[in-house]
């Protein structure tokens, strides 16, 4: 079964896009992103039978919403819930987050993404640091910028 592990920033990118995608270029979280890369990342993620998010990148993803207009944060934190019925979630534990000195350098949430990468068919990220550290230990990754070029040049 193919799986896709999706990181902070690309979980983001779905959520508000799920929730309004006009909303994706205003979000101060997503405004990097425009509508069309939600619609490149329903096309991508859909490949999987499986996606998987960290309980780090779960709690990094709620705070982030967060910083949105009161009227908006409610609708954002109801999307998110709804979906992660829909993911399953990878628990790493401290001992071994800091067990490699991985931490020091990416931080907590993406060295649990690269102690969960090993099993899953890919991870999916904006993070170049992490995307590289990715490809240096053998895991198979994919950097959405680089999906986003290639959509854009094939088109």
């Amino acid at each position: 079964m193919r799986s896709v592990l999706i990181d902070t920033n690309i979980l983001l990118l779905l959520i508000v896009g799920m929730y309004d995608k006009q909303l994706i270029e205003q979000h101060k979280r997503t405004n990097t992103f425009v509508i069309e890369d939600y619609d490149l990342l329903i096309e991508y993620i859909e490949q999987y039978q499986t996606w998987w998010v960290t309980s780090h990148s779960l709690a990094e993803v709620s705070n982030l919403l967060r910083q949105a207009h009161k009227q908006q944060r409610k609708g954002l934190m109801v999307c998110f819930s709804d979906l992660c019925t829909a993911l399953k979630e990878s628990h790493i534990g401290k001992h071994a987050l800091f067990r490699d000195d991985l931490y020091i350098r990416l931080g907590v949430t993406d060295t649990g993404i690269v102690l969960k990468a090993k099993r899953v068919s890919c991870v999916l990220t904006v993070d170049l640091d992490l995307y590289n550290e990715l490809l240096q230990r053998g895991y198979y990754a994919e950097n959405f910028n680089h999906l986003r070029e290639r959509h854009l040049y094939s088109g």
